[in-house]
């Protein structure tokens, strides 16, 4: 039912499950006398497979992670783990060690990131929703459009002492938002290297060479009056490889003083676009992904395989001879939302289809990316930082003017192996690895 859990009662009580919107007010409700907390079956899922998986978790404050490691075990109403081998779990018991300590942990957890996990409406709807609370306590996050995208003050990126808790509130609101913004950073490449790693671990690009200095940051440069192409068609980075980018760092550098915006799209709210009928359509297919074609020797614009001296250097990487297929329709999975995964610049083709047989259908699924309700488009100046999700986002850049000089620097995050999940079983943990789930379940 939907009534409160009271901490200061039983020894063993059990979450309900259906309060949406309890998440979003855990810190409001925590006092000296152990006010009722109520919480929404994501909050629940979230706790429990954090207390299986605490080293893995970063949606998870540290604070939380310590006491749920030693003081908070889910078990089943036979005193048993409620937790199969990939976390996932229905209505447990928890067995609890004093409800002062318990309520201070999950207040200080991200609302963000727990209702990041609600799919029970659609993007657009939790992301209004979510628009007018203050579900932070270190950052301020002002939405940019209904569909996605926030801009974040209140953070200096570059800082050594960036704490812990700053860093899970802006994971939170990347999974929460789909792109973040951040005005007037000062960020060495080294500098940028070590907020990506506060993240996660760095994918270096196989193609493009990074800087001598940082080879894991590429620096995207167009001299004015210089002809370039790179970023300017839809796409999800890296969605040509096995296991595509979970995340891209960019860092704006030298812009010009109109143009050249980057446009990004909800690939959630694509999906739910959709007919149900087209939806269970696509779920039943998977495409193929290469970089062959974007990356092409014979036609790249603005680089060189071959120019030492160009302003981007690429190599022939064994990424441009190979293909990875992915399932069209993706599940998160963090939040558990279906995106749609398939764009413009490394979709060759659906599996089993040619591609004469596979073009009307996927370039209507083109056609529906850039649709402006799914959208939001951002003006760079120079010190801005945007920070985005690969998994559910796709974007393009806008080469509107190239009379100005351009110099943009990227850093990416590895990913996980797309997925389809066909059950309510989650069993992948944040770092993508299968919590040797049954594959039956899954599309991939």
């Amino acid at each position: 039912d939907n009534n409160p859990v009271t901490l200061n009662q039983p020894q063993k009580f059990v979450f309900p499950f259906d309060n949406l919107k309890a998440a979003a007010s855990l810190e409001h409700k925590i006092n000296d006398k152990c006010n009722p907390l109520t919480y929404n079956r994501s909050a629940c899922k979230l706790l429990a497979s954090s207390a299986a998986r605490i080293k893995s978790s970063r949606l998870i404050n540290p604070c939380l992670k310590a006491f749920l490691s030693t003081a908070y075990k889910p078990i089943d109403f036979n005193g048993n783990s409620a937790l199969g081998v990939d976390g996932s779990i229905d209505d447990i018991k928890m067995e609890k060690k004093g409800a002062m300590e318990l309520s201070l942990a999950l207040a200080s957890s991200c609302p963000a990131a727990v209702l990041a996990q609600d799919t029970s409406v659609p993007i657009g709807h939790l992301r209004v929703t979510t628009a007018s609370g203050n579900i932070f306590r270190h950052i301020e996050a002002i939405p940019v459009t209904a569909m996605l995208g926030a801009e974040i003050s209140g953070v200096d990126l570059s800082s050594p002492a960036l704490s812990e808790d700053v860093v899970e509130e802006i994971w939170g609101a990347f999974l929460l938002y789909g792109v973040l913004f951040f005005r007037d950073q000062k960020l060495s490449p080294q500098d940028q290297v070590n907020l990506a790693k506060r993240f996660g671990e760095i994918d270096r690009h196989p193609i493009v060479k990074g800087m001598a200095e940082e080879p894991d940051v590429i620096q995207i440069l167009r001299e004015a009056g210089a002809p370039t192409n790179f970023g300017e068609t839809w796409h999800s980075d890296n969605s040509y490889m096995l296991q595509p980018s979970l995340g891209s760092i960019l860092h704006a550098i030298e812009v010009p003083p109109v143009g050249n915006d980057t446009m990004f799209s909800c690939a959630y709210g694509t999906y739910e676009s959709l007919s149900p009928t087209l939806q269970n359509l696509l779920e039943g297919m998977r495409a193929v992904h290469t970089a062959g074609e974007a990356f092409n020797p014979a036609s790249v614009v603005g680089g060189s395989f071959d120019n030492p001296e160009a302003a981007i250097k690429y190599t022939k990487a064994v990424e441009l001879e190979s293909q990875s297929i992915h399932p069209i329709v993706r599940t998160h999975p963090e939040t558990g939302r279906k995106a749609l995964f398939v764009n413009s610049m490394f979709t060759t083709h659906i599996k089993g289809m040619t591609r004469a047989e596979s073009r009307p259908l996927l370039e209507y699924l083109f056609s529906q990316v850039g649709l402006p309700h799914l959208t939001c488009r951002y003006r760079w100046k120079a010190g801005d930082v945007a920070m985005w999700d690969n998994r559910c986002v796709q974007h393009v850049a806008i080469g509107d003017n190239s009379s100005h000089r351009r110099i943009m620097r990227r850093v990416t995050l590895k990913g996980d192996r797309p997925f389809l999940k066909n059950n309510a079983t989650n069993a992948k943990n944040r770092r993508g690895i299968l919590a040797d789930a049954r594959m039956d379940e899954f599309t991939m």
